[in-house]
């Protein structure tokens, strides 16, 4: 009955904690289901614990029963089979977390974008946000041909980051945007143009700037353009415009700061203009909207020449329902590219995956670890009782020590013997010795 009872509290102590663990960890592991290993890092960290207390358990257990009757002995693999339930659960996590090792890791490898909280909170939500990062990043480039239109969306998709084509598009892609983006705005104007500030004068001084760029391939089937004019009868997303051979060293992509911020830049016109003006305007487009698309596309081409910006800025027209709006846009989508921050996150999603995973486990262990404790606890009162043998009363163990008497010895035959034949004095400094060395 006691082997029952100690095999049940076993299984409801880490067993059911990893159960829990693994059920919590579902979402992030069909969100990186194409990432390896990665989404798993936090039920192999669960079971490495659950491990540890297993050995501990069978350990303590072995030497309880090789112990049996000492009391001592066993009371103490007891005190250490709870000290390991403490340490594999709460224990380790508490070492993290008070002084705040893992938000500072999470802080420095995101650069503040991704909070502790956030993935404390809601970190199933986090992982969708990721897995959705690489759907729509194959999606993107499924659709201007960097992947092999041979093949369809669904298996790429469901190859996902497994794929060598997806991993490499990835990588050699952001090096292209990093490189020849990102780290080429210098000074304040990059910081005012983060948290919603971009303005008309700082988007000229980012374009206008002089910067440095580095001769890196970039993987691109198609040019696509956005449409530089759009109403409710012209209203497509993109227009082809050529083919560009991969890995092409002479086409260098270089970036805006619009790309890095992935949204374009809206003016509504129509609460600036009068009713008149626009409407005015409205009816142009609408007669000559070729006309207009020449001229938007014109435009675009000289912002994009080497001279100015050195990369396209789509400026166009939405008079769409109604509205009446200029619209600046970046490329990042026709390139089949995220904004810098999503692209950073994308390019190392398979630690980010590794670290949302985490934050199920140490949920858990810090849940369930008291129970853990608890019924590590019950375990050793049931060795105890087992193999600890009666337990003395208070005062028992020093009254058996008085009560111990050691017999007298009668040396007199001895020393008879020893000292046949010694002269007086020998014999007295033999008696002298003896006496010293039985007292």
């Amino acid at each position: 009955m006691k082997r029952f009872l100690k095999i049940i509290l076993f299984l409801i102590g880490f067993p059911a904690l990893l159960g829990f663990v693994v059920w919590k960890s579902l979402t992030v592991i069909q969100e990186g289901s194409t990432y390896g290993f990665w989404p798993y890092v936090g039920i192999i960290l669960a079971g490495v614990f659950a491990l540890v207390y297993l050995i501990a358990f069978i350990i303590t257990g072995v030497k309880a029963k090789k112990n049996a009757g000492n009391r001592k002995k066993v009371m103490g693999g007891v005190v250490a089979l709870v000290i390991v339930s403490f340490v594999m659960t709460a224990g380790l996590w508490l070492v993290i977390d008070i002084p705040k090792l893992l938000p500072d890791i999470l802080n420095s490898a995101t650069s503040g974008t991704i909070g502790f909280d956030d993935l404390r909170e809601n970190y199933s939500a986090q992982s969708e946000v990721h897995g959705n990062l690489l759907d729509e990043f194959i999606k993107l480039n499924y659709q201007n041909e960097n992947l092999d239109n041979s093949y369809t969306l669904d298996s790429w998709l469901e190859a996902g980051y497994s794929s060598p084509e997806v991993q490499d598009l990835i990588a050699t892609n952001f090096a292209s945007m990093d490189k020849n983006g990102y780290v080429t705005f210098k000074g304040p104007w990059i910081n005012l143009a983060d948290g919603g500030r971009l303005t008309i004068p700082v988007l000229v001084h980012l374009i206008i700037n002089e910067r440095e760029f580095q001769d890196l391939p970039y993987i691109l089937k198609y040019d696509l353009i956005p449409n530089p004019y759009k109403d409710d009868d012209f209203n497509d997303k993109f227009q082809n415009e050529g083919y560009y051979p991969e890995h092409d060293q002479e086409y260098l992509v270089k970036w805006s700061i619009l790309d890095m911020q992935g949204t374009p830049m809206e003016i509504d016109l129509g609460g600036i203009l009068s009713d008149e003006i626009k409407s005015l305007i409205l009816g142009v487009t609408s007669l000559m909207p070729e006309a207009i698309v020449s001229v938007l596309n014109t435009l675009n081409e000289c912002i994009a020449d080497d001279a100015l910006a050195g990369t396209p800025i789509y400026i166009g027209i939405d008079a769409q329902n109604g509205d009446f709006k200029l619209v600046i846009s970046s490329t990042v989508e026709s390139r089949g590219m995220w904004d810098y921050k999503k692209s950073a996150w994308l390019n190392s999603n398979h630690l980010l995956f590794a670290v949302i995973s985490v934050f199920p486990a140490r949920q858990w262990l810090y849940i369930w670890g008291g129970i853990v404790v608890f019924t590590s606890v019950a375990i050793g009162a049931l060795r105890l009782k087992e193999f600890g043998g009666e337990e003395e009363e208070e005062g028992e163990g020093e009254q058996k020590k008085a009560a111990y008497v050691p017999a007298k010895v009668d040396y007199s035959e001895i020393d008879r013997e020893a000292t046949k034949g010694m002269s007086p004095y020998e014999r007295n400094f033999y008696y002298a010795t003896q006496e010293r060395l039985r007292r």
